[in-house]
């Protein structure tokens, strides 16, 4: 019996293989148009993109044919009719639609467009007249299999599949939001799965909720994003959307995990990509200078300060360290110690040991605070 199940998964593998190879929005959208008149292929092409990006409106041509919209909205209406009475038609159009459903179902019934585009069109490029076929098909040819849900305070931009369970997935969406807010700050994936699967509402419906549905349920959810270290939070986190040029310094950093240059900081940010603004040297190290967030460990160099860095020069960097062993220490350690915190050469730490305000040096070669310190 195992081997007969071994063999009906490696068939129905490969079938779903083959569909991914062979998906082509963008070819079938040609076979189907070759059967129209040159109007009518004209007319759906600039209404819906399928050969430039660039989407044109009923006025734009109907003015190039010089005739009204209403014409052009009748030539449109009558050609998508011609095309469904095609005798091939299921033919053509099954493949399409078997790809589409099953990716909707191995994720819930339901993703984002932008998570569907990616997925569906991510082997033939996941381009602008791609995408415009492909939501020409499935808006037009196959209305009545997939149902588009329009962006909203409950939901991104959608698509899912005509008997979605919406009453399972606007729960989970709750239960989502309710666990990121508690644990109230920037969380990786596999943490929100963790917490997710010890409710008693996925234990109730653990059948139905794969790992795919989940991240597709907070994928469609508009109060929540992800930042660049595909941590998870609220969309209104600049940890989690930056918007201000300390939110993007931050997340740099964070993502770096040790300090950087702030001329390495500006490059990070504008290959990032956050937004179109782009970041200059000069607005970065002020920003650097002004902020608490960060401390100046060398030349130009900076660090986060939740990372144990204290703010100060060398002199202030020793002083602390010995506060805090509560004990004399060789030069050689203290360099040591010094040197975790700071980017700076060794005779700078050896120059601000002989300023004898601040530190002693004991008959044992040790160095301890002064008596005033």
């Amino acid at each position: 019996m195992d081997s007969q199940n071994s063999i009906l998964d490696r068939v129905i593998s490969s079938k779903k293989n083959l569909e991914i190879e062979q998906f082509n929005p963008t070819e079938v959208v040609g076979l189907l148009l070759k059967n129209l008149t040159s109007r009518e292929e004209d007319v759906l092409k600039r209404r819906h993109g399928l050969q430039t990006s660039k989407k044109e409106t009923l006025e734009e041509i109907g003015a190039s044919y010089r005739v009204t919209r209403e014409r052009i909205r009748q030539i449109e209406s009558s050609a998508i009719q011609k095309i469904k009475k095609l005798k091939n038609f299921l033919d053509i159009i099954n493949p399409i639609e078997n790809r589409i459903f099953s990716e909707l179902e191995q994720h819930g019934g339901i993703l984002s467009e932008e998570s569907l585009m990616e997925n569906l069109l991510h082997l033939i490029g996941n381009n602008e007249v791609n995408k415009n076929c492909l939501l020409f098909l499935m808006s037009k040819l196959l209305k009545n299999k997939f149902k588009q849900i329009k962006e909203s305070p409950d939901f991104r931009r959608s698509w899912q599949i005509l008997h979605a369970p919406l009453h399972l997935i606007r729960e989970s969406v709750v239960l989502l939001k309710e666990i990121i807010e508690k644990i109230g700050k920037p969380v990786q994936l596999n943490e929100i799965l963790t917490n997710f699967k010890q409710t008693e509402f996925f234990k109730k419906n653990h059948e139905q909720l794969s790992d795919d549905s989940i991240i597709s349920y907070l994928e469609i959810c508009p109060d929540i994003s992800r930042n660049p270290f595909h941590e998870y939070g609220f969309s209104q986190w600049g940890s989690i959307v930056p918007k201000r040029m300390n939110d993007k310094i931050y997340l740099v950093l964070k993502k770096h995990g040790k300090p950087m240059h702030f001329a390495e900081i500006t490059e990070a940010i504008n290959n990032t990509g956050f937004d179109e603004r782009k970041a200059y040297p000069p607005t970065v190290h002020n920003e650097l200078i002004l902020n608490d967030r960060y401390v100046l460990v060398g030349r130009g160099i900076y660090a986060l300060k939740e990372w144990g860095y204290k703010p100060g020069v060398v002199v202030d960097v020793l002083t602390e360290i010995l506060k805090k062993e509560n004990k004399p220490l060789t030069r050689h350690e203290l360099i040591q110690k010094v040197l975790e915190q700071r980017i700076v050469k060794k005779n700078t730490i050896n120059l601000a040991l002989t300023n004898k305000a601040r530190f002693r040096k004991n008959q044992d070669g040790t160095y301890w605070l002064a008596q005033d310190n």
